[in-house]
């Protein structure tokens, strides 16, 4: 039986972060629970938004966001008063908990922590109230910085540091569940773009190359015709039954879990690199090395280089963008510099490897 958390006056460090993307949320789990040692909770409750600190959102006029992600609903069990838990559906091993507003008041926190736009100034604002020192996560694209907040960024984007903060990746399990696996079959194109039959600039690409190419197409992800994959681990086995990863994002990613999960299996990756460039993901654009350029290739050259392509080159790509992963991807060093700065600021952090 799991047992609940301990009373927050006897624990040690303890983080308050906003909720709004599953693979972030693992993430920052990682980092901050079973690297530094932390008690992790998220905010919960639609008070949380009535007294404008949680904000997600409010630019469409109204409170869709915060009924998702703050309605407390028959997936969370309060296990105290003000104390709920439930279970991470993409990895069903890992509990969640949160607390409402009136709990969290009631307790002392070490850091609060943002990591999205909209909820800046109400996270600073509550942070100040409980004398907590106040973390800015980014992890999206031109997501914006108020640095007049002065903010402790943890910056995993292309965003320019105007303030304090240190740069680091998102983590995931790139030793287990995304490990490198030897493919066993090249004829499959598999995408995990979201809405990629919306995107015409990039589902053009990969329904003409599905012409070209005697292989099977597949593209898991909202509005896709092969729908959603759950938990994480699927997508992972998934991907490693893949011969190559279809990613085109106009947009890019802020850090991107999905093309690092695509490098982290050993798939090469077919796409325009021209998005990635300057953003964190760049490294894995390499034509002929760790992917197949539509930036340099329309898609009938691209079906003709990859139908002609020898075994031992394209084992080689998917072994070269591994190997890319392993040099621009390191979660221990990130959480140790993460470590230091807040010891440095008065945070009694405990560093695990």
């Amino acid at each position: 039986m799991l047992s609940l958390r301990p009373d927050p006056v006897l624990s040690a460090m303890r983080i308050l972060v906003d909720r709004h993307q599953a693979d972030l949320l693992y993430a920052i789990q990682r980092l901050f629970e079973d690297r530094l040692g932390f008690e992790l909770y998220i905010t919960l409750g639609h008070e949380w938004w009535d007294e404008d600190i949680w904000k997600f959102g409010e630019v469409f006029g109204d409170d869709r966001l915060a009924q998702q992600y703050l309605n407390i609903d028959a997936n969370w069990r309060e296990v105290e008063p003000g104390l709920y838990l439930t279970f991470d559906p993409g990895h069903p091993e890992r509990p969640l908990y949160a607390v409402n507003l009136e709990r969290a008041r009631g307790w002392s926190w070490d850091v609060v922590m943002a990591s999205v736009q909209e909820n800046q100034k109400g996270f600073a604002r509550f942070a100040s109230e409980v004398g907590a020192k106040y973390l800015y996560h980014i992890g999206n694209t031109r997501q914006q910085v108020d640095w007049g907040l002065d903010p402790f960024a943890l910056n995993t984007a292309e965003i320019l540091m105007e303030g304090r903060g240190v740069q680091l990746c998102q983590e995931f399990d790139h030793l287990t569940t995304f490990r490198y696996r030897e493919p066993t079959r090249r004829d499959r194109v598999v995408s995990f773009v979201n809405l990629l039959p919306l995107i015409p600039e990039s589902w053009g690409p990969f329904a003409e190359l599905s012409k070209f190419l005697p292989y099977e197409f597949r593209s898991f992800g909202h509005e896709c015709p092969n729908g959603s994959l759950h938990p994480v681990a699927h997508i992972a086995d998934e991907m490693s039954r893949a011969g190559w990863g279809y990613h085109d994002k106009p947009t890019g990613d802020g850090f991107g879990h999905v093309i690092h999960n695509w490098a982290a299996v050993g798939r090469p990756l077919i796409g325009h690199g021209r998005y990635y460039q300057g953003q964190k993901a760049e490294a894995f654009w390499q034509d002929g090395i760790t992917c197949i350029d539509l930036d340099k290739h329309s898609a009938f050259e691209a079906a003709q280089i990859i139908q002609a392509m020898p075994d031992e080159q394209y084992v080689g790509m998917c072994r070269a963008i591994r190997e890319t992963l392993e040099r621009v991807y390191d979660p221990q060093t990130d959480a140790w510099n993460v470590y230091r700065v807040l010891h440095d600021e008065g945070v009694a952090v405990r560093y695990e490897t």
